[in-house]
């Protein structure tokens, strides 16, 4: 599958360009995401959307490590890329059962989101959401110049969130 050559390289091997700082920046979006959905479990009381959030902040987490063996110790285990498209995937569906779960709690959240400012940060952060969508669909895993587009995309998606759940 042309997906897992990207990931893993040629015999394993660590791309060049995946550095210190952007194992650093990929701990970033990782961090305003479990602090956005810290915020939002105030208004929504699920266990489902907890242990959603979790799973896809340990997804992150096991990505950030990825890139931090690449940069540190020079090596490139796959699987710390790879378990993201299933950690996250029930992670997220998880969320949306425990948002479902606490509608109430769900409804009158989406209703402060819907007010400005929090919405135009919201529409913000789905622009930021669709390029995302984009990136996963196109780019390469171990080429070290698309990371930095994303980070940096995701960075301001997740902050944007954070920002406007704060506002909400």
């Amino acid at each position: 599958m042309s997906g897992d050559r990207h990931e893993q390289g040629e015999k394993g091997e660590v791309p060049e360009g995946f550095s210190l700082s952007l194992a650093l920046a990929d701990v970033v979006p990782v961090a305003l995401f479990a602090s956005s959905a810290f915020v939002a479990a105030g208004s929504i009381a699920s266990p489902a959307w907890a242990l959603g959030a979790i799973l896809v902040t340990a997804g992150g987490v096991g990505k950030v490590a990825w890139k931090f063996l690449m940069a540190l110790a020079h090596k490139n285990v796959p699987a710390l890329s790879r378990q993201m498209r299933y950690v996250m995937p029930v992670g997220f569906a998880l969320m949306v059962v425990g948002a479902t779960l606490d509608a109430a709690g769900t409804l009158d959240l989406l209703s402060s989101l819907g007010r400005m400012p929090s919405l135009a940060l919201v529409v913000a952060w789905l622009g930021c959401m669709l390029l995302m969508v984009r990136f996963a669909r196109r780019r390469d895993q171990l080429d070290a110049r698309a990371n930095w587009a994303e980070q940096g995309v995701n960075a301001v998606g997740q902050l944007t969130l954070f920002v406007a759940l704060l506002l909400a």
